[in-house]
């Protein structure tokens, strides 16, 4: 006997706990207004960005690339002022900066590409917030296995959680860390479940399901008491 997904109507065994195409959690007649939490205190969920209809990656890349181009363009600049070259001198630093960051934008392109099919397609992400702060893990896995490792996660006693779940989550790619103590502004859009944490020189995107939203923004900002909050 089957069942269909009522997020993307999908076949699936009728004992199935998560959908295997999109990962909706089944059996469930309401949704949790929070994440799931485990006995340490600590919530983690898990999200699923298409990378070729969201591209905050690639625009995290570029952002990286202007500011580093524009700090050599400075260096260039000040050396060719010490250097007596003069105004021409000034031009051609500057001009060369701008080529340079040129073309490496236009070949972080095919770079980005490359990654994406990597991923197919999928950027997948581990959030894992407590009262210090938010870690945003990359997972090198999909979104419905992740969520069943995560049911075995916060079920499991401290310092007793099974090699199966703590495996699934462990295959890990980049991670990016904010300590709420250190947030000096946080952009919330309500539109995309989005929370942008910054910091000294990071910038944190947090993404949440739609249910979970208003339970992720008042506990961020309740433990960033130092940080301008602009709502969207």
């Amino acid at each position: 006997m089957t069942v269909k997904c009522p997020v993307c109507g999908a076949e699936l065994p009728d004992n199935a706990v998560f959908c295997n195409q999109c990962g909706h959690a089944l059996n469930q007649d309401m949704p949790e207004e929070r994440p799931a939490e485990d006995s340490e205190g600590v919530y983690r969920w898990v999200y699923e960005l298409p990378m070729m209809k969201s591209f905050f990656l690639l625009f995290e890349v570029w952002r990286v690339l202007g500011i580093s181009a524009a700090i050599i363009i400075v260096l260039m600049l000040v050396i060719n002022l010490l250097s007596g070259d003069g105004l021409d001198g000034v031009t051609g630093a500057f001009t060369t900066g701008i080529i340079v960051l040129a073309i490496l934008m236009v070949l972080s392109l095919p770079a980005y590409w490359i990654v994406t099919k990597a991923n197919n397609g999928k950027y997948t992400v581990l959030f894992e917030m407590d009262e210090e702060g938010i870690d945003h893990t990359q997972i090198k896995t999909d979104k419905a296995k992740a969520l069943e490792a995560l049911t075995i996660l916060a079920g499991a006693k401290t310092g007793n959680r099974t090699v199966a779940g703590a495996g699934v989550l462990s295959a890990t790619g980049t991670s990016l860390y904010s300590r709420f103590s250190n947030v000096r502004k946080i952009k919330a859009d309500s539109s995309k479940c989005l929370f942008q944490l910054y910091g000294n020189l990071i910038r944190n995107q947090v993404y949440t399901d739609p249910e979970h939203y208003d339970f992720v923004l008042d506990y961020i900002t309740a433990r960033c008491p130092q940080a301008q909050v602009m709502k969207k």
